[in-house]
């Protein structure tokens, strides 16, 4: 980014190979980085005063953010996901305790049955809880996701042909 900003800065046109060969990183970085390579024809266009380019270089600009925001939020909701399957998991554990105790506690006595018993039921409380809040953020996260899409393929469906 900090070539791209001194290509802006000085007014100076550089090519991709120039770009990556400034900041010190392999030659297909820009391929592998829309983002920075749309952000890259995005100055060339304003350099050159290009209004067609310029403005297709900003859609192709919005469509390559667009598509990292989609990638990190995939990434979110996998691992939230995740939480959610060891919050249940959890769960599923402490009702077996739970179920384990009340058969113990038949024979037990019965202030020791208590005391476990609301240890269990705050535990219990807590992972359905916790539950809850990863499922209300996987849900919200999956709306975020959904309106992305929908967002994404008006952009693409809106873009000039190349």
């Amino acid at each position: 980014m900090d070539v791209l900003a001194g290509m802006r800065k000085r007014r100076q046109v550089l090519s991709d190979a120039e770009i990556t060969r400034r900041a010190r990183v392999n030659p297909q970085y820009l391929q592998r980085h829309r983002d920075l390579k749309a952000e890259a024809e995005a100055v060339r266009a304003h350099l050159a005063k290009d209004a067609p380019k310029a403005a297709a270089a900003a859609a192709a600009r919005k469509e390559a953010t667009l598509e990292v925001e989609n990638r990190m939020l995939l990434e979110q909701n996998a691992t939230l996901r995740r939480t959610l399957e060891a919050v249940q998991s959890k769960l599923r554990e402490l009702r077996a305790q739970e179920l384990g105790a009340q058969t113990r506690d038949g024979l037990d006595a019965r202030s020791l049955r208590d005391t476990e018993m609301d240890e269990l039921r705050k535990q219990r409380d807590a992972a359905l809880a916790a539950s809850r809040q990863a499922e209300a953020d996987l849900q919200a996260l999956r709306n975020v996701n959904q309106r992305l899409l929908v967002e994404n393929s008006r952009l693409l469906a809106a873009a000039p042909p190349e």
